[in-house]
């Protein structure tokens, strides 16, 4: 499969992305927090309104992931996220069809070229402590589980994840 990772930029390709979010996250999050809270943290994280306001507030670059010219994922993150000098990849999400293409390694090593361009030596993400499968996707690439961390997101609602971290060489 030929894969591409596209910056986004226009605003037909933000409707694609949260598209993308809704169904990746229902395959992924459905038997873990169910859809009441997946429909919640869509909204408050990967609506239009959220994307965009990610990408002018805190320095968030999106990139849709494309499988033979269809889209089947995405992927974003923030240089210096919080004020850490770090890239936090705060999300990489890839549909049943794109996994075991080779995508996941383009999105890796497209995030550690971002951060070593932009001098930054480590990238921190946050996973779900009952997702692991990605989790280990996640140690396979070098990312090491530093702390775990419950975030009340509003709504009646936590985040309840491992915080992982990769420095680079």
């Amino acid at each position: 499969m030929d894969i591409e990772l596209k910056l986004m930029s226009t605003p037909e390709e933000i409707d694609t992305l949260c598209r993308l979010a809704k169904e990746a996250w229902k395959q992924a999050y459905s038997e873990l927090l169910g859809y009441e809270q997946i429909n919640y943290m869509v909204e408050k994280f990967l609506s239009p309104q959220a994307v965009v306001q990610q990408m002018k507030e805190q320095n968030y670059v999106y990139y849709i992931i494309y499988g033979d010219n269809r889209p089947g994922g995405f992927m974003g993150f923030a240089p210096n996220y919080e004020g850490r000098k770090e890239l936090f990849l705060s999300k990489l999400y890839l549909l049943p069809n794109m996994k075991g293409t080779g995508a996941a390694h383009a999105a890796f090593e497209l995030a550690e070229r971002e951060a070593g361009r932009l001098g930054l030596s480590r990238i921190r993400l946050t996973v779900n402590k009952g997702n692991t499968h990605a989790k280990e996707v996640y140690e396979h690439w070098g990312f090491e589980t530093v702390e775990s961390a419950v975030t009340d997101i509003g709504g009646g609602f936590v985040m309840d994840d491992y915080i992982m971290v990769k420095t680079l060489a």
